[in-house]
């Protein structure tokens, strides 16, 4: 009987611990009583140690099990602003609800030249490598026909609230969180200091492989240059489109002709 009344007179921290330990337990057998146990526990217990870990499970159910990103990253934003633990996960979670830019091991894409649909240009890439969709190494060929004529090799990370491009050994920041409209960052490329702006967020793309919607469309101005770059990047597929800005016209270069996701 002692350790009964030991909870009954600490009951906020018995409650806790049970109810804790009950989402612990749904998660695997009914993930959708687990989503609202743990927002429960949040409710109830908002000063818990382990209110961190709690948010971000309520976020990562959100996301993998339900696909609903804006509660997902209600709660991942929640998480992140702690410093522990689930901090780095729960910044991951938030860059990838929805994922704009992929990193699995073995997904491959192929895009082509707009104009002549890929008769110029072809250009293969896959996952070559990949770490818990963090980090990964895209490798591939452009081709001219059947003629394979330079190779593809760029590493990616996921960091910083940024994913991150290295090429040419310099490194770039070609999408940085918050995914919103207008927003901007200056960066460098191997042509020189560019500057990064998100012109939609919410953008419909239409391809050879199929039409997207909800897209970024993030314009790359290098300096000096008076023409631009926009590419199109797509929620679970990644860059799906890319074209070249001039005042009063954007001109069509590359296009996504076919995407396979890692197992596909």
């Amino acid at each position: 009987m002692r350790p009964l009344l030991l909870c009954l007179v600490l009951l906020s921290g018995c409650g806790a611990d049970a109810a804790f330990e009950r989402a612990i337990h749904q998660e695997a057998e009914a993930p959708l009583k687990a989503v609202k146990s743990w927002e429960r526990f949040l409710e109830e217990h908002p000063k818990d140690p382990r209110s961190q870990e709690a948010s971000y499970h309520a976020g990562r159910l959100y996301a993998e099990v339900l696909g609903r990103c804006p509660e997902a990253r209600h709660h991942f934003e929640a998480a992140a602003r702690f410093n522990g633990p689930f901090t780095g996960p729960a910044v991951l979670g938030l860059m990838a609800c929805p994922d704009y830019f992929p990193l699995a091991q073995g997904a491959r894409w192929t895009f082509v030249d707009t104009l002549s649909g890929g008769a110029n240009m072809r250009l293969e890439l896959q996952v070559l490598t990949a770490t818990a969709s963090a980090q990964g190494l895209v490798t591939g060929k452009f081709y001219a026909g059947e003629t394979a004529f330079r190779d593809y090799r760029r590493h990616y990370d996921k960091e910083d609230w940024s994913v991150w491009e290295t090429q040419e050994g310099v490194r770039s920041p070609i999408l940085r969180w918050p995914y919103a409209k207008g927003r901007s960052w200056a960066a460098d490329q191997p042509q020189g200091p560019v500057t990064y702006t998100i012109e939609d967020d919410a953008a419909r793309v239409a391809t050879k492989a199929g039409s997207y919607s909800d897209c970024l469309k993030i314009r790359t101005q290098v300096k000096g240059f008076d023409s631009w770059v926009y590419d199109y990047y797509c929620p679970a597929v990644g860059r799906v489109k890319t074209t070249v800005g001039v005042p009063g016209a954007e001109n069509p270069n590359t296009e996504l002709a076919k995407f396979a996701p890692a197992g596909g």
